[in-house]
């Protein structure tokens, strides 16, 4: 087995990885990696790809975005983050992972920042008025600039080259009102994901007007995303709308602890 950097032509190497899990995320892989290929790693396999991690950076610290790995090869999980860790020994790191395997993330020194849920709508229609009122109000007209403001106020860091360019797709839906942003993009020919969608204080009525215009314009698909658990709000919202609960996720931190406002935070 070779572990070491992702290498040029890696797509055609996924195929087990992309059968395994039908919510990998191989358009935010290769964004990150035409962005910042110091920062993806893989396991190979002979010719094949068995676990794979592309991380971001943003100002504070590296967010491990992707990450993916074969059953059959359970230790490579730690050692693409240690790899990760070698190559960056002074950066910060943030990781979402699925809640099981929160351990051997501990065993190389993580931390929990919060507990995170993966919701999950199925598709099925959902009685709600979505009139040409609303559209317009959600139209997202001030994007760029509400991102920037709330965005910023949430994460206390600046990211306006993800929300503007690195974490826009040909097919993302930019919606937004005068207080806060959703942004919404295609996985694949089933999925569409919420990320990120972030909102003011006392901002609800708005939050739920977005809610309603990412699942008119997207709801013949499954739309999933990942939100603060203990947030009974944003909670209540998402299953107000028939998400379902579909997974356990802990957001973890190596070294200096982020200082992100999860009340704010509707899908990270």
């Amino acid at each position: 087995m070779f572990i070491g950097y992702l290498k040029n032509g890696f797509e055609d190497c996924l195929e087990d990885l992309t059968n395994k899990n039908p919510l990998f995320d191989l358009e935010l892989l290769k964004q990150t990696y035409n962005a910042y290929p110091q920062h993806c790693f893989a396991a190979y396999e002979e010719s094949k790809i068995v676990g794979i991690l592309s991380a971001y950076s943003f100002e504070k610290y590296l967010y491990i975005n992707v990450v993916e790995v074969m059953d059959a090869y359970e230790d490579v999980l730690k050692r693409l983050i240690s790899l990760l860790i070698r190559n960056f020994p002074e950066e910060n790191i943030l990781i979402l992972i699925d809640k099981n395997k929160s351990q051997e993330l501990e065993s190389l020194g993580f931390k929990t920042h919060s507990d995170f849920l993966r919701f999950m709508h199925s598709g099925e229609a959902v009685a709600f008025n979505f009139s040409n009122s609303t559209a317009k109000q959600v139209s997202g007209e001030h994007y760029d600039e509400v991102a920037r403001r709330v965005d910023k106020k949430v994460f206390n860091l600046c990211r306006e080259d993800y929300i503007k360019s690195d974490c826009i797709f040909t097919n993302s839906l930019k919606l937004s009102t005068g207080y806060g942003y959703l942004h919404s993009y295609v996985v694949n020919k089933r999925f569409i994901k919420i990320s990120p969608w972030i909102m003011d204080n006392e901002a609800f009525l708005d939050a739920e007007k977005l809610l309603r215009g990412v699942l008119y314009y997207r709801g013949l698909k499954k739309i999933y995303g990942y939100a603060p658990k203990n947030i009974k709000e944003i909670v209540d919202l998402y299953q107000s709308y028939k998400f379902e609960i579909n997974g356990d996720f802990k957001l973890m931190y190596l070294r200096d602890k982020p200082n992100i406002i999860l009340d704010n935070l509707y899908a990270i």
